[in-house]
C-alpha cells in the first residue's frame, strides 16, 4: 500500500477511536490556581497552558519534539468555551465533566500563558470531579489542541518568531486551536500519549515512515508490529519519566532553597529580637544550626547578659521592618503576576506569586491581628478594605497601582525632553519666563575711571502649572473575582495618558504658532517679525538647512546684539524621519545633485527628533532648535519638582472600594523665539 494511502488509513482508525489526527495532547504541569475553588458556583481557575517547552508527538515529523505553544496564538471556538473531559475521553457525552471558559493572559514564573475558569457540571460525574478538586486530590489539567501554524527551528540555529528569539531544536506553534481541557491524575502526559499511540496500528504492516523512525531509536529490524508498538509506548513512557524526574529534582531543589532561606531569615529575626548582635546571627547561619538550636543558643546568651527575651527597643523596630518587607514582597509579587518584569524582586515575593487577592486580604488581616476564621469571601474583602482593621492591603494595592502607573509613564516616549528647559513651580500662579537680552558689549571706563553700568531689556512670557487627574477603584467584586489584571492595567493606562498630555502640551506650543508677548506670532518672517520663518517652503536638504542655520546665527537680542545661536536639534514630522536620519548621519552628501563623496557638513552636528504631533499640523514642515542651555524656546515645570504622576488612596465607604486618585501637575510655555526656526517644507 503506498505511503499516502497508509497514512490515510491510520487517520481513519484514529477517528474511529475518537482521536483526531493532528490532535496534540499535553499537560506540562498545568495546575489549579490556589485558593480559587468556589464550592457554591462549582468553579475553579486552572492554568491551562504556558509557553514553557514540552515534549509532544509531532504529526508532521512523526517524532517527539520540544514544542512552545505561543499564548497569543490560542484560538477558541465561537462559543468561547471548550468541554472539560475526563482524561481526554472523547467517546461519549458522559465523559464531559463541565466546560472551560473566560481564558485570560497570565504570567507564571516569568513565562507567558493562559488560565481559564472551569465550571463543573451538576451531574454526578461532574460533582464527583469537583469534590476531588476541592479536596486537593486532583490538581492537574491537560490540553488537547490542533496546530494551525508552526515553525520549526533546526538544532544549532536561532530564529526570531513573533518578536522572540528561539533556539533549536524546537517547534514554535504560533496559531493553534484549543479543542478540549481534561482533568488528569498526574501532571505528565504519558497516558494521553499511550491512548493516541494505541490507534497507530494497521491490520498488516505498520506505516513505513514510523517504522524507520523506531528502528533509528533501537527497534530490531525483525520486530513484529505489536513489538514495535510496545517499543513506541516505552519511548513515550521513558520520555515522561525523565521529565517527571527532572521536575521532581527541580521541586526538591526549590524546596531546599526555600527552607534554607527561611532558616536564615528566622535566625536573623530571632537574634535581632533578642538584641544579641549580627555576629551571633552570622555564626549560627554559617554553622548550619537549625532554628531550634539557634533558639537554645539565644536563650543561653540572654542568660549570660541577664536579659529577658524580647527586651529592649529592638523588638518594635524589627516589627516595623518586617511589615515593610511584607508590603514590598506582596507588591512585587502582584506586579510579577500582572505581567511586569522586575530585575530584582523584593525578597519573599516568590512566596506570594500564586496568591489571589483574597489570599492577600487574608494574610494582611492576620498580620494586623484580625481573626479571619469563618469569614466569607465577601467579608474578607470588606474587612481588608476597612480602615478599622489596620490592614496593609490598601497600601499594598496603592503601591501596585503606583508602580504600574510610573512604569507606563516612564516607558512612554517623550521626544521633547532634550529640547526644553526645566523649571520648578511652587504653586499654581502664573510663571513669568523672563527673556533677557544678551549682555551688552564691554566698554571703556568713563572719564572718572569707573565701570559703566550695563542696562538690560526684558520681555515676559507666562504660563502656569495645571492639575489633571482621574480616579480608579478597586472594588470588592474585583477582589472576589481576583481581577488583578484589570486593576493593574487601568493605572498603567493613566500613566501613558499623563505622558501623552505632556507631549500634546509641548508640541501644541509649536504647531499652534501662538502670539508672543510682543504681539507677534511665534513664527514670523522679516525684520518686522521674528526672522525665524522661511519666506517660502523648501524640502529638507543641505541647502535649506544651511539657509536655516544662517538665519538662526543672525538673530539679535533686545539690545540689537548678535546672539550667534547654533542649532542643536532638527525637528521633523514622522513622514520625514528617515530623510532626516539619512541627511544627518551620512558622511557624504546624500543629494543626487552633489558630487559623489562630497563631505556632509551636517553629519553628526544635529540631533534628529520626529514626533507624530507635528504630522497632525504638517507633513512637510521642519524646524531647527537651539539647545536649551544656550537659547531656551520652551520651558516645562512640575509642581514642587514632582516630575511624574502622583497617587493617593483612600477607602470609599459609600462604594465599599479602594479609591485611588491619579494626579499630575504640569505646565509648559514659550520662553523665546530666537532659538527656533521653521521652514514650511515642500
Amino acid at each position: 500500500m503506498p505511503l499516502d494511502a497508509r497514512k490515510r488509513e491510520i487517520e481513519r482508525r484514529l477517528r474511529e477511536a475518537g482521536l483526531s489526527p493532528g490532535l496534540t495532547l499535553r499537560a506540562a504541569g498545568m495546575r489549579l490556581a490556589p485558593g480559587t475553588f468556589d464550592p457554591e458556583a462549582r468553579t475553579a481557575r486552572f492554568v491551562a497552558t504556558t509557553e514553557q517547552p514540552a515534549t509532544v508527538w509531532d504529526w508532521d515529523r512523526w517524532d517527539f519534539v520540544e514544542e512552545v505553544l505561543r499564548a497569543d496564538g490560542m484560538e477558541l471556538p465561537a462559543s468561547g468555551q471548550v468541554p472539560l473531559l475526563d482524561t481526554h475521553s472523547r467517546g461519549s457525552v458522559e465523559d464531559v465533566l463541565g466546560s472551560a471558559a473566560d481564558f485570560r493572559d497570565i504570567t507564571v514564573d516569568g513565562v507567558a500563558g493562559k488560565d481559564c475558569l472551569v465550571t463543573f457540571s451538576g451531574v454526578q460525574a461532574g460533582q464527583d470531579a469537583a469534590r476531588k478538586v476541592e479536596e486537593g486530590h486532583i490538581t492537574d489539567v491537560s490540553v488537547g489542541y490542533a496546530v494551525r501554524e508552526s515553525y520549526y527551528v533546526p538544532e544549532g540555529e536561532k530564529q526570531i518568531i513573533g518578536g522572540k528569539e528561539y533556539e533549536g531544536p524546537l517547534k514554535v506553534s504560533t496559531r493553534w486551536e484549543l479543542r478540549e481541557l481534561s482533568l488528569v491524575p498526574i501532571g505528565a502526559d504519558s497516558l494521553a500519549k499511550v491512548r493516541a499511540l494505541q490507534t497507530i496500528k494497521e491490520d498488516t504492516n505498520m506505516n513505513k515512515k514510523l517504522r524507520e523512525f523506531l528502528e533509528s531509536r533501537g527497534l530490531a529490524k525483525d520486530a513484529t508490529d505489536d513489538e514495535a508498538l510496545e517499543f513506541m509506548r516505552r519511548l513515550a513512557a521513558e520520555n515522561d519519566e525523565a521529565r517527571a524526574e527532572i521536575e521532581r529534582l527541580e521541586a526538591a531543589a526549590a524546596a531546599a532553597v526555600a527552607a534554607e532561606r527561611k532558616r536564615i531569615s528566622d535566625i536573623n529575626d530571632a537574634v535581632a529580637v533578642a538584641g544579641l548582635g549580627d555576629d551571633l546571627a552570622r555564626e549560627l547561619v554559617d554553622s548550619g544550626a537549625s532554628i531550634d538550636e539557634a533558639r537554645a543558643r539565644i536563650i543561653a546568651g540572654l542568660k549570660e547578659k541577664n536579659q529577658a527575651v524580647g527586651a529592649g527597643a529592638g523588638r518594635a523596630d524589627v516589627g516595623l521592618e518586617d511589615r515593610d518587607k511584607f508590603r514590598a514582597a506582596v507588591c512585587d509579587a502582584m506586579l510579577l503576576r500582572s505581567g511586569v518584569r522586575l530585575d530584582k524582586p523584593a525578597p519573599g515575593s516568590r512566596e506570594f506569586r500564586g496568591a489571589s487577592l483574597l489570599d492577600i486580604c487574608r494574610e494582611s488581616l492576620q498580620r494586623a491581628g484580625v481573626s479571619v476564621r469563618g469569614l466569607s469571601r465577601r467579608e474578607l474583602a470588606s474587612r481588608a478594605l476597612s480602615p478599622a482593621s489596620s490592614s496593609d492591603f490598601p497600601a499594598i494595592m496603592a503601591d501596585v497601582a503606583g508602580k504600574n502607573l510610573v512604569r507606563a509613564y516612564t516607558e512612554w516616549p517623550a521626544t521633547w525632553r532634550p529640547m526644553v528647559a526645566v523649571a520648578d513651580a511652587s504653586d499654581f500662579k502664573d510663571m513669568h519666563a523672563i527673556r533677557l537680552s544678551g549682555s551688552p558689549d564691554l566698554m571703556d571706563l568713563d572719564e572718572n575711571g569707573e565701570y559703566r553700568t550695563a542696562e538690560f531689556k526684558d520681555a515676559q512670557e507666562k504660563y502656569r502649572v495645571v492639575t489633571k487627574g482621574r480616579t480608579v477603584k478597586l472594588t470588592r467584586k474585583m477582589i472576589i473575582n481576583d481581577d488583578l489584571r484589570a486593576f493593574s492595567r487601568i493605572p498603567a493606562l493613566f500613566g501613558a495618558a499623563a505622558r501623552r498630555m505632556e507631549n500634546a502640551a509641548v508640541y501644541s506650543l509649536i504647531t499652534s504658532n501662538p502670539t508672543m508677548g510682543d504681539g507677534k506670532p511665534l513664527f514670523s518672517a522679516g525684520a518686522s517679525g521674528h526672522a525665524n520663518l522661511a519666506a517660502s517652503g523648501s524640502a529638507l536638504s543641505t541647502t535649506s538647512l544651511s539657509a536655516a542655520r544662517a538665519a538662526m546665527r543672525k538673530q539679535k537680542g533686545l539690545n540689537g546684539e548678535k546672539l550667534d545661536i547654533s542649532p542643536a536639534f532638527l525637528l521633523v514630522p514622522v513622514e520625514l524621519e528617515t530623510d532626516a536620519e539619512v541627511l544627518l548621519r551620512s558622511i557624504s552628501l546624500p543629494e543626487d545633485n552633489k558630487p559623489a563623496g562630497s563631505y556632509n557638513p551636517f553629519a553628526g552636528k544635529l540631533t534628529p527628533i520626529a514626533d507624530p504631533h507635528l504630522s497632525d499640523d504638517s507633513t512637510t514642515a521642519w524646524y531647527l532648535l537651539a539647545h536649551p542651555n544656550q537659547a531656551p524656546v520652551i520651558e516645562v515645570a512640575w509642581l514642587e519638582g514632582e516630575d511624574q504622576p502622583y497617587i493617593e488612596e483612600e477607602v470609599d465607604f459609600d462604594s465599599d472600594a479602594l479609591k485611588i486618585k491619579v494626579r499630575h501637575d504640569f505646565g509648559a510655555g514659550l520662553v523665546d523665539w530666537v532659538g527656533i526656526y521653521k521652514d514650511p517644507g515642500a
